[in-house]
């Protein structure tokens, strides 16, 4: 059951992140007709996330103080992810080597500015509480980390769900070149 709240959170973390093109070929990720603030990172834009494994940008003391079991490494959507679970949710790391912050759809969710580390980026909560909420960290201007994190999915807690992904994102920050 757990598996299938954490899968839940990949497909929305990549639905949200892209299209599939009218002719059934591979998803693109599409740009957000809605004006936004700036998420341009503080650091090079010269980044090179191919190096990293997403499994590793959150340690198992910090995955375990969050509430989070052993992590799983993925690849969905051309991205290289790692999930975590948890009786009452879950947790997606996504390495976007090669999109930005800024050409990510979140059409259907409040994006609010933030500070990761030395990152931009933002916090992003679905419009109708569902239980999950996303983090995206600007790493370039043409790469991307995106957290996404279920909490009390029962209950559609995303505002339980945003301090888990806005808390891992930090962990991710602080581990990112």
């Amino acid at each position: 059951m757990n598996r299938k709240r954490i899968a839940i959170a990949g497909l929305a973390l990549f639905a949200s992140a892209c299209s599939s093109s009218a002719t059934g070929g591979a998803a693109k990720p599409v740009t957000t007709a809605e004006t936004t603030t700036s998420t341009t990172s503080s650091s090079a834009s010269g980044v090179d996330l191919a190096s990293l494994k997403p499994c590793e940008l959150v340690t198992g003391t910090e995955a375990s103080g969050l509430g989070f079991s052993s992590p799983a490494p993925r690849r969905a959507a051309g991205a290289d992810t790692c999930e975590w679970d948890s009786s009452d949710g879950g947790l997606t790391v996504a390495l976007n080597a090669k999109i930005s912050a800024e050409s990510l759809d979140f059409g259907s969710y409040t994006k609010t500015p933030a500070e990761f580390g030395k990152y931009s980026g933002f916090t992003a909560r679905p419009k109708q509480d569902n239980g999950a909420c996303q983090v995206v960290i600007s790493v370039s201007d043409s790469s991307s980390v995106q957290v996404v994190a279920n909490a009390d999915v029962a209950n559609r807690n995303s505002a339980k769900a945003c301090e888990l992904a806005e808390k891992s994102a930090d962990f991710v920050a602080a581990k990112l070149p």
